[in-house]
């Protein structure tokens, strides 16, 4: 008997623990993603053409309810959604109020209401995710791996955000001796954290990085591009873009369904940092392992 409890204390804990991963960096070589949090914001649409001019996709992480609070009702405001897709951006999560609830039992609705306005303005739900300020640990990031989502952080931080005690101007600056050393660095991948709720992030920092960067050596792509997800992106096989449609120029019907199956599967390979697999492959592995202790303690108890 104490050889079958001591067996089942072991299945248990195999299965309440939990191994999460998140994804730091790009996989595919010669790849520079760069990212902005926070928005979409005033900004947001001289970001579009600086990227439209010089022929660069980025990615998005959006809020619902930042610094825009009427944006889930300004169609105007959620068009430049659907322009963003259309020019062949990634929009992505960030939350809905930048904070991820501390409840989980609101974590689920926030997300689903977030990816509905998404869904409306351009005609998919996002499954990647980025928490606010990267804060979350392993067992938030294995939570919103069951919900399907790619857990994204970065290993670029220009740190633009932080500004206000030395002033834009020198923020800038480091900016640029930053990202200088980092490009000379001739890394495989770039996976670059910005923020396009920043005036000087936007009409300086962007443009000198469109102008510095090495780009004859590396392309600019999403961050579903730069790890080689083809399902998240929006290109035909022959690599068209195909334009989305939202809520405010076609029917209901005609919206697209959501880019990735439900299922969330997915064929490439994602860099895992924190673990060799995500919380739904241990937890099918924790479960058969788990079985066959049950089995065998009955064995040597009976």
């Amino acid at each position: 008997m104490l050889v079958f409890l001591k067996s089942i204390t072991l299945a248990l804990s195999s299965v309440i623990v939990v191994s999460a991963s998140r994804i730091s960096s790009c996989t595919e070589p010669n790849t520079i993603a760069l990212t902005f949090d926070d928005g979409p914001f005033q900004y947001t649409t001289d970001l579009l053409d600086e990227l439209r001019d010089a022929n660069i996709h980025a990615t998005f992480f959006i809020n619902g309810y930042n610094y825009w609070h009427d944006l889930e009702t300004d169609p105007e405001k959620l068009a430049i959604l659907t322009r963003a897709v259309n020019e062949g951006h990634q929009i992505a999560s960030h939350t809905w109020k930048h904070e991820i609830p501390e409840d989980q039992d609101e974590v689920k609705p926030m997300m689903d209401k977030l990816d509905d306005l998404i869904e409306k303005a351009t005609g998919y739900r996002p499954k990647y995710f980025r928490a606010p300020k990267g804060d979350c640990k392993d067992d938030c990031i294995a939570y919103f791996e069951e919900l399907g989502y790619n857990v994204i952080y970065w290993d670029t931080d220009t740190n633009d955000w932080d500004y206000k005690e030395i002033g834009a101007p020198a923020r800038v600056k480091l900016v640029k001796e930053f990202l200088t050393e980092e490009f000379e660095q001739k890394r495989d991948n770039y996976l670059v954290l910005m923020h396009d709720v920043n005036d000087h992030t936007v009409h300086q920092i962007v443009p000198w990085i469109i102008e510095n960067a090495p780009s004859k050596q590396y392309k600019f792509v999403t961050v579903a591009e730069c790890l080689g997800d083809t399902k998240e992106t929006h290109y035909d096989p022959d690599g068209n873009l195909i334009p989305r449609q939202s809520a405010f120029n076609a029917t209901e019907t005609d919206i697209p369904s959501r880019g990735i199956p439900a299922d969330n599967s997915t064929s490439f390979n994602l860099k895992k940092t924190d673990a060799n697999s995500g919380a739904s492959n241990y937890f099918l592995s924790s479960f058969v392992i788990s079985t066959f202790l049950l089995a065998y303690s009955l064995t040597i108890l009976f």
